[in-house]
């Protein structure tokens, strides 16, 4: 059964409705069993459609007694010889199925289909999703940002995968304390068993230890710190170029432990725990010797009021981290309208604070 040739016939059709029973002498198919197969697949690609108020023909499985036929823009005959010759990575029975379908995803789908037939060895070497992207259409963000293109590719299942290109996560402020080699060996050499990274809510408290923290002295209780990342606020805990994403291109080749730290309020504590969350393979943990200090600091200090329409989810969660002593502290603060940036520890206070052991 060639689906195109009905179709074609279909276009001919000089009425804007068919009984079942012309539309049966059209087919051509006297099984019914098939026939109705076919039927169901001209609907379902909106080729036809039932008059509900029609009723049934009677018959098991049932169809509709008339339909509507949709018609088809061009010329269906024209178009098959082009869709027969496309490269059989590409949908080319969907296609046929469907000819104006491929008349609308043509414009994307030549210099596809060109790529794939002239140049297939190119996919054997990875590129960078823009980089293929402009290799194929000679527009560097089609494949990632064009929502026709993307619903093209859907159609054609398989062809992400064929195209062999990787992501690449916006990147984080990231400073290296220590420099270090995607090896998994740092500059002497020498094994590098784990990286361990220290992520920062805010920008003063980043640029503060990035300048006070230095291959010799990039300890905080006992934790000898590898790199800085800025978290940028809630830009840490995002789901699209995640941490996740950035830690595989960025860290390869090491196993990293994460360290957060920010300002003690809702809006923190929610941070953390979406970072957490959108991100289960990574070890993140709370640095809470940091926020011990913030803690420490603030039994001195004027606190300033939180603000308005906060979310308040995770705070049962955070408070759990802390000693008993310190989770009445935090409860006091929080229930009193209050919280603790990060800018109440400053340079001078890092400076007792880092070590180089």
């Amino acid at each position: 059964m060639d689906l195109c040739k009905i179709i074609i016939r279909l276009n001919g059709y000089k009425g804007m409705r068919i009984s079942e029973k012309e539309l049966k002498e059209y087919v051509g198919i006297p099984d019914y069993e098939e026939y109705y197969n076919v039927v169901i697949q001209l609907t379902n690609s909106n080729l036809i459609a039932p008059v509900k108020s029609s009723g049934s023909n009677g018959m098991r499985p049932p169809l509709h007694k008339r339909y509507v036929v949709v018609k088809q823009e061009g010329n269906c005959d024209e178009l098959v010889p082009e869709i027969r010759l496309l490269h059989n990575k590409l949908n080319i029975e969907g296609y046929l199925t469907n000819p104006e379908k491929y008349k609308n995803h043509k414009k994307w789908l030549s210099p596809l289909d060109y790529f794939l037939k002239n140049h297939a060895q190119s996919f054997e070497v990875p590129l960078s999703i823009n980089e293929r992207s402009f290799q194929i259409f000679q527009k560097e963000k089609a494949l990632k940002e064009d929502k026709e293109l993307s619903v093209i590719l859907n159609f054609n299942t398989g062809i992400r995968e064929a195209l062999n290109c990787y992501p690449t996560p916006e990147p984080f402020f990231t400073y290296n304390i220590v420099q270090w080699e995607t090896n998994g060996k740092n500059e002497q050499n020498e094994p590098l068993q784990e990286l361990n990274i220290l992520i920062i809510e805010n920008k003063d408290t980043w640029h503060t230890l990035r300048g006070r923290m230095h291959p010799n002295c990039s300890c905080i209780d006992g934790i000898r710190f590898d790199s800085l990342i800025y978290g940028e606020g809630k830009k840490i805990c995002r789901k699209t170029d995640s941490l996740t994403e950035y830690d595989k291109s960025y860290f390869k080749g090491a196993k990293t432990n994460y360290y957060y730290f920010g300002d003690l309020d809702f809006e923190g504590i929610g941070i953390v725990r979406d970072l957490i969350d959108t991100n289960p393979t990574l070890q993140i943990k709370l640095m809470k010797p940091l926020y011990i200090a913030m803690l420490d600091a603030s039994k001195s200090t004027p606190l300033p009021a939180t603000k308005e329409k906060q979310n308040k989810k995770a705070v049962e969660w955070f408070i759990s981290l802390f000693e008993a002593d310190y989770q009445e502290h935090i409860k006091a603060i929080l229930e009193s309208g209050r919280y603790i940036p990060q800018e109440i520890l400053n340079n001078k206070d890092f400076i007792g604070m880092i070590s180089g052991d």
